[in-house]
Formats: structure tokens, sequence, C-alpha cells
């Protein structure tokens, strides 16, 4: 048995190592608000009901404080300090498939009489949790900062 330990540590060894950056985990709205400390430390990906409005970006999600009551992650672009993402970007698809499921039950998309989805849809964005203070913090608790378009996932139901 002795004799072969080398060659077993030899092929270990040899093995590629697993990927540090595995599939990225999609937190909801809910998720990351009511727990912010936790989301400010690392990019994440976070997912709601992606709207568009003259006033701005953000993503949310109804129900998590109570029937009626939707809550918001404003979105703030930032080319230079949002956070890149990673070279092999992957979500994790079965993580994904139960919270949009989830998310779907108590959230709705808003209808507009002009018919257009681009006022409101399904997203994942890949960027950095950040609190807001002020006045800023009345509409939202917190931001999410992404580096632009090409971190934003559209899904389709």
């Amino acid at each position: 048995m002795l004799r072969f330990r080398p060659v077993v540590w030899i092929l270990w060894l040899a093995l590629p190592a697993p990927c540090a950056d595995g599939p990225v985990v999609p937190y909801s709205v809910c998720e990351i608000l009511r727990d912010l400390p936790k989301f400010e430390t690392a990019p994440i990906a976070a997912l709601g009901r992606y709207s568009f409005r003259e006033q701005g970006r953000w993503l949310s999600e109804d129900a998590c404080d109570g029937p009626g009551k939707p809550t918001v992650l404003w979105l703030t672009e930032d080319g230079k300090e949002g956070p890149k993402a990673p070279d092999q970007f992957e979500i994790d698809a079965v993580t994904l498939n139960r919270k949009f499921a989830e998310l779907r039950q108590h959230t709705a998309l808003g209808k507009f009489r002009f018919g257009s989805s681009d006022y409101d849809r399904w997203a994942v964005v890949y960027g950095k949790v950040a609190p807001r203070t002020g006045d800023a913090a009345r509409k939202s608790p917190a931001e999410l900062v992404f580096r632009g378009d090409g971190v934003v996932v559209f899904l389709n139901p």
C-alpha cells in the first residue's frame, strides 16, 4: 500500500484545481435589504423587477414587508467603480429558477397602456451593494452600483 502513495499524490497534484469563480448565486431584493451588511462585502447578482423611469432605474420586489409594500434597490451605473463580472460569468441556474418562480408569485410587472415592456422587466444585475444616506435613503435604503448594461441579464418567463 505504501508504494502507491507517491503515485496517488502525483496524480492528485496533476488534477486541475477547481475553479474559484463558480456560478454566481442570485439574491432577491428582499434578501439583500433584510441583511445589508452581509451583502456590502463583495459583488453579488441581484434578482428583481427591473424598472426604468425618467427618474432612474431600480430593482424591486413586492411584499417584502407585507402586502402592497414594494422594496426598492436603486441602480447606479458607474463604468469605473462598478465591479467587473467574473471572466466566466455564470449564474447558478437552479437557484435562479427557484427564486424567480417565487418572485413571480408575489410581484407583477407593470401594465402600461402603450404596450412597451421596456419599463418593467425581470432581470438579474451584477454589482456591489452600498447603503444610501440622507434624502436618497427615503427612496431606497441601498443601491447596487454596476458597471454597465453588460452586467444586466433580462429574464423571459
